[in-house]
Parts: structure tokens; sequence; C-alpha cells
């Protein structure tokens, strides 16, 4: 059964990226080209004298004699979390994911485009609690989507289970606050 239900929620999170990117959420770096027979048509107007084919234009072709400015480059697309969840699929109560109570183990999954590495880290609640950041795994290959798997201890946790998506164009970070009752008040 469990491995149905880890199937489904991969399914699932691949359904929602395919979606959102055939519902318009693509990349807006990532325009189609505009025709150019369009192009020229519509142009004001083209040089009397354009360069000859099957060369580059030089130095020589300007008329200041300087070298042509290169090409701008775009830059390169920022990364994009499509989906983020586990196995098993914890109820959520105010934003936070209720971990049941003994020991256990997730399974982390997300759905990430234009990374090249995704990282998984366990936080502390509070003011300053970001340089105690704790690393529960790394994926660099999302080809199945990026997947790390957390053992959590039969104590007391209140935490921010952050995902961060690292790529050409930047970084990304999604975050859920997780749950985990103390085992001492449970009745």
């Amino acid at each position: 059964m469990r491995p149905v239900r880890i199937l489904l929620v991969v399914l699932a999170l691949v359904a929602v990226g395919l979606a959102g990117w055939a519902l318009g959420g693509r990349d807006p770096y990532r325009q189609p080209a505009a025709d150019p027979a369009v192009t020229q048509a519509t142009s004001p107007a083209a040089p009397s004298d354009p360069a000859p084919q099957g060369r580059t234009p030089s130095a020589a072709d300007t008329p200041s004699g300087a070298a042509a400015p290169p090409a701008p480059s775009r830059p390169a697309p920022r990364p994009r979390i499509i989906g983020f969840g586990s196995e098993p699929v914890y109820p959520q109560k105010g934003g936070f994911w209720q971990l049941p109570p003994g020991p256990g183990e997730a399974v982390l999954i997300t759905d990430a485009q234009h990374a090249t590495r995704v990282e998984f880290l366990l936080t502390p609640t509070g003011t300053g609690a970001d340089d105690r950041a704790v690393s529960l795994g790394v994926d660099r290959d999302g080809g199945d989507a990026y997947v790390t798997h957390w053992r959590y201890a039969d104590q007391p946790l209140l935490a921010h289970l952050t995902v961060r998506a690292t790529g050409p164009g930047g970084t990304t970070e999604q975050t859920v606050g997780v749950y985990h009752p103390d085992p001492e008040q449970l009745p």
C-alpha cells in the first residue's frame, strides 16, 4: 500500500506541474521567438547594403570602425517550486503539518523547475534561529522529482521545514511548519 501512495503523490506533483505549464504558467523568460518574416516586414527601414551572406559583420563594416556590440544574453530563469508534499500525507492545522505521536519516517517530495539542487532544511521556530537549521538531505537529480527521507525521533518538535531550490538563475524557497507532540503530555 505504501509504494502505491508514494507513486500517487509523485504522479500528483507531476500533474500539477504539467497543468501549471499548460495553463500559461510558463517561464516568462521563454517567450516564443518572433517570426523573421513578420519582423522584417514591420521593421522601419532595412539597411540598403546589408552584410553579405555567409560572414559576420566586422569592425570594418561599422561606420565608426568600432566592433559591433555583443548580442544581449538572457538571464537564466530562476528556480520555481511547483509542488511540495510528503508520504505519508500529514494533516495540517494552523499551517503546520501534524506528525503522529511516536518516532516515524517521512518521504519529502518536491517538484522544481530550473533547479540543479534541492535541499530540505529543518529550522526551529523563533527569532534568529536560521543559523540552527539542519539539513535533512540534498537531491541533485530531479528527473523523477526531488526526494529525501526524514526520520524523526519521539520528541517534541515545533519547526519550519524549508525546501530550497537552487539553479543558475538563483534560489527559491518554500516553507511549511511541522509539529510533533511531546510524548510526556499525551493522554
